[in-house]
């Protein structure tokens, strides 16, 4: 019997209302502006590639549509298997979103075989708005007995068949116990654009630029502001699982 049914998961069935963070790469850098001569070259570029893209839907902001945009990865995700439709992922505390960025950097440059040195990678936070009838949280009983197999660090077997079991139930978002944070942060994940709402008017809030600089041991996040420095670190060491998990 699966964790779904044997949680009756269908009874846990709850509204949520989140803000959740979100980091991906910078979205105030240009990766491809060096393979043009021109910002004319550029722009003809930047419009064959967006173009090439499935399209955003309901008007919706493009970091909260981009993640239902393309397929899933080789090995799907934790909620989502290698033929189903990829899920947007966030966690309920910037450290936490921060953490499961580090672990994935470092996880690169444990499956590497180049000799890499320090690499600065630009990144970008912001806060999206999930609003839905349809939720669970998977950190509340009955689901919290089954955390060890849910929030695995090394196998997404058993957490796979609950997001299948969810997205066959049209559970819109739920809220799962990261497994990459010491401190049981939690995260966010949603099966459908649909759970998002704005805010103010808008689907994407308090947007800031961070600078990642990491090497195979280490993974450094900053944020400079005008009164303070914000700064975090992660080392390989705090992450036993790595080059064992998913």
């Amino acid at each position: 019997m699966s964790i779904w049914e044997e949680c009756e998961g269908i009874n846990c069935v709850k509204a949520l209302n989140l803000e959740p963070w979100r980091v991906v790469e910078s979205q105030h850098v240009s990766s491809s502006r060096d393979l043009v001569d021109s910002r004319e070259e550029h722009d003809i570029l930047e419009d064959l590639l967006e173009k090439s893209k499935p399209q955003i839907e309901n008007n919706l902001h493009y970091l909260i549509f981009t993640p239902f945009r393309y397929p899933p990865l080789d090995y799907g995700s934790r909620f989502g298997n290698v033929f189903e439709p990829s899920l947007w992922y966030g966690s309920l505390e910037i450290y936490t979103a921060l953490r499961e960025v580090a672990f994935y950097r470092l996880k690169f440059f444990d499956d590497t075989s180049a000799d890499l040195a320090f690499v600065e990678i630009p990144m970008t936070t912001f806060r999206a708005t999930i609003q839905t009838q349809s939720g669970i949280d998977l950190t509340e009983m009955p689901f919290k007995s089954y955390q060890d197999k849910i929030s695995h660090k090394n196998s997404y077997e058993d957490s796979q068949k609950l997001g299948s079991d969810m997205r066959a139930s049209n559970i819109e978002a739920f809220v799962f116990t990261s497994a990459r944070d010491q401190l049981a942060g939690k995260n966010v994940a949603a099966f459908t654009s649909k759970a998002f709402k704005t805010k103010d008017d808008r689907y994407v809030t308090m947007m800031q630029n961070w600078r990642c600089i990491a090497n195979q041991n280490i993974i450094e996040f900053t944020r400079d502001e005008i009164t303070h420095r914000e700064f975090h670190e992660f080392a390989k060491d705090e992450f036993p699982e790595l080059g064992l998990s998913n």
